[in-house]
């Protein structure tokens, strides 16, 4: 009887364990990459930059990423359209529009 549940443990250990650390190395903090985030960085066509995360992470709540980069606005109609959002309800903390708005201006502005 040990010796079938020996044989059991060690074979959970010989094919589990590299299964295991083969999923770990790929999700782990020390590769610097988040895996649930990598395929919307590869995916996202905003502009890079600082900002680009707050704006994805404000807009696709209820938009594409797609129909938002085609858009170009001045920044004044920029401000029109945000604030119409957050009146609709879109999360903003203290400084969030101001941040969203500049980033709109600069990559998607006329």
């Amino acid at each position: 009887m040990w010796r079938s549940r020996f044989s059991g443990a060690l074979a959970a250990l010989i094919f589990g364990a590299p299964l295991g650390w083969g999923w770990s190395w790929a999700g782990s903090p020390a590769s610097g990459v988040d895996p649930s985030t990598l395929s919307a960085q590869v995916n996202n066509p905003l502009p890079r930059d600082r900002d680009q995360q707050l704006v994805t992470g404000r807009c696709i709540v209820c938009h594409s990423l797609e129909m938002i980069a085609q858009q170009r606005q001045t920044r004044a109609e920029w401000a029109v359209i945000v604030d119409r959002m957050i009146s609709y309800g879109m999360p903003v903390q203290p400084g969030d529009r101001e941040q969203i708005l500049t980033y709109l201006a600069k990559h998607l502005g006329q």
